[in-house]
């Protein structure tokens, strides 16, 4: 199994943050994704997010905590040679006005060196665009 984590500090309130992740919505917003087309709402809402070349990735969210702020879904299929892909997104707040996203995943994988870094590279790019996003909105 191949794991990858990122964990950022922000400048931004954890609650929109979370609110922005859990949703399961829009993330063409604040990440490398062209569009995306979410069914249902919470825990086994799917999602499918369409990259600029217009392949096709297919999620399913396992779980919502609120509480927590802390997610988990699967990509149930997609143009990436990987199987068993479970991603866990979660929000701290640190102060009043920043907090620490941590997104992490692990998969099954030949072309390990290539996915950490285009999973890396993805989740670096989502938390920083996240806070810029929701501070532009604030």
């Amino acid at each position: 199994m191949t794991e990858v984590v990122v964990s950022k500090q922000i400048k931004a309130v954890a609650i929109d943050v979370w609110n922005k992740l859990a949703s399961f919505r829009g993330i063409e917003e604040f990440s490398p994704i062209e569009k995306s087309v979410t069914q249902g709402e919470g825990e086994g809402a799917t999602r499918t997010c369409y990259l600029p070349d217009g392949a096709a990735i297919h999620e399913v969210l396992d779980k919502v905590d609120n509480t927590k702020m802390e997610m988990q879904y699967q990509i149930t299929e997609g143009p990436f040679p990987i199987s068993g892909y479970l991603s866990t997104v979660k929000v701290e707040a640190t102060s009043d006005n920043s907090c620490k996203v941590t997104w992490g995943c692990e998969f099954e994988t030949a072309a390990e060196k290539e996915m950490v870094e285009l999973f890396e590279g993805f989740y670096n790019v989502i938390i920083d665009s996240l806070e810029t996003l929701v501070n532009s909105q604030n």
